[in-house]
């Protein structure tokens, strides 16, 4: 398995295989950057980098997992081999090492020689609330426990010295924020920028409170990550991060964070985000800031959460039915909110047992359709046939109103609220035969192809 311990070594390895853009125009943060890496997502293109970004000493990556294959490749393994990659190595987890005179604090600014308005922050969005960090792993502390966590959350600009941290409460990093608010405590935040790809997908890993993502991190790549102590907190960064920004939350401090234009495509509305005092900044020498595209699917946010939400996915589908065949969580759902699940059908009411389990699990699903094990999930156009011959409205629709989603939904009734539904598109049981598409014998052992060739 290819191992790649920095974004450095990930870059070399797109520039060969010509998987990587530079642009040496002069380019604005300002909407221009975020531009060009939509387009480029829109067609699964090239990773972006921007080597002459005005107004700023450092180069942008943008649009790095706006592909899906380059999340495979992060690996070594192909696009189809990968979801049973993750599957098999997302809980293996291994320690991280510690290591003295990491690359990451080459250069370390502190007191007044903090300035985060000379990092390229891009603006992404006509109305959003200003420039945010979109690509910063956030590690922080289980004040409980001890037990670190990684996450990835939106960071506003709101001076030389201080951000947004935008964790709602539902989050494992808003969850430490407010233990330590009982006690009238900051939390310690190190947030690391452009970091080798395995731990920004292991970050998006939907494992419970507790899970070190560093220590997954170390498990997908069957190796420890080097990390090192930071120079002005208790805590620990990635070696090779580019940019590292350390800083404390200032208890009960919040500003207003948003709009902005999140992954379900649409403004997340303007509320209060805990405000963090930035401490220092460290970073590597010729280092680059690295941006993280989200919005209308599909963009690297998406391709990013979209393995360990389907991990998370087909583990509570198991739970609940054990005759579970395969499983797509879609991307017209936002790669959270949309589940097609088949199954072995073995009682009439599985399926809709199945249905309540995932409306009301922790993953967000809004929609749930249940297929038998003959359709392809992954193919919308048998889903709908399905759901066209298989279904019917009266007796196979399931809603359930008014339950706790922790999703960004502006069609929803309430803050983290959604009325749900499933749909059984299974045949009856015991009747699958009957519910079958029309059969031609043979088929298979004669092919077109021959005769066109002739």
């Amino acid at each position: 398995m290819t191992v790649f311990h920095d974004l450095r070594t990930y870059l070399d390895y797109l520039r060969k295989k010509d998987d990587l853009l530079e642009i040496n125009d002069e380019i604005s943060t300002e909407y221009e950057i975020v531009a060009l890496t939509r387009q480029s997502s829109d067609i699964e293109g090239p990773a972006l980098l921007f080597n002459n970004v005005k107004g700023y000493d450092f180069p942008v990556l943008s649009g790095l997992f706006g592909a899906e294959r380059r999340v495979a490749e992060a690996f070594g393994v192909s696009t189809s081999e990968f979801h049973d990659f993750y599957v098999k190595n997302e809980r293996k987890v291994i320690k991280p090492t510690i290591v003295e005179d990491a690359p990451c604090q080459e250069i370390v600014l502190k007191g007044d020689d903090i300035d985060l308005t000379k990092l390229p922050i891009l603006t992404h969005y006509e109305k959003d609330g200003g420039p945010y960090i979109t690509a910063g792993l956030q590690m922080s502390k289980n004040p409980d426990t001890g037990e670190r966590n990684v996450s990835i959350h939106r960071m506003l600009l709101l001076g030389k010295d201080k951000l947004t941290v935008y964790a709602p409460p539902g989050r494992h990093l808003g969850r430490i924020i407010q233990r330590n608010e009982d006690n009238n405590e900051g939390t310690e935040i190190v947030t690391a920028i452009g970091n080798a790809p395995a731990l920004s997908i292991a970050s998006q890993a939907r494992v419970p409170m507790g899970y070190d993502e560093i220590d997954v991190a170390g498990g997908l790549l069957g190796e420890p990550v080097p990390m090192a102590k930071c120079v002005s907190l208790d805590q620990e960064v990635p070696a090779y991060t580019e940019i590292v920004i350390e800083g404390k939350t200032i208890p009960h401090e919040r500003a207003v964070d948003g709009p902005f234009g999140e992954y379900p495509g649409t403004y997340s509305r303007a509320s209060e985000a805990p405000v963090l005092q930035v401490t220092a900044i460290t970073m590597r020498r010729k280092a680059f800031y690295t941006n993280a595209l989200t919005g209308m699917p599909m963009t690297e946010n998406h391709w990013m959460m979209k393995p360990a939400v389907q991990a998370l996915a087909f583990e509570e589908a198991y739970k609940i039915c054990p005759e579970v065949v395969d499983l797509n969580v879609t991307n017209g759902g936002t790669t959270r909110h949309h589940i097609i699940v088949s199954i072995r059908k073995r009682h009439e009411a599985e399926a809709r047992n199945l249905i309540a389990g995932l409306l009301a699990g922790p993953i967000g699903a809004k929609l749930v359709i249940v297929v038998d094990e003959d359709i392809d999930v992954h193919d919308m156009q048998m889903v709908e046939w399905a759901v066209n011959n298989r279904f019917q409205a009266g007796k196979d629709l399931v809603v359930i109103p008014n339950l706790y989603s922790p999703t960004l939904d502006p069609s929803a009734p309430a803050h983290r609220t959604s009325d749900k539904m499933g749909m059984d598109a299974t045949a009856p049981y015991g009747r699958l035969d009957d519910f079958k598409a029309a059969y031609t014998p043979g088929i298979e052992n004669i092919r077109l192809e021959d005769y066109l060739k002739k």
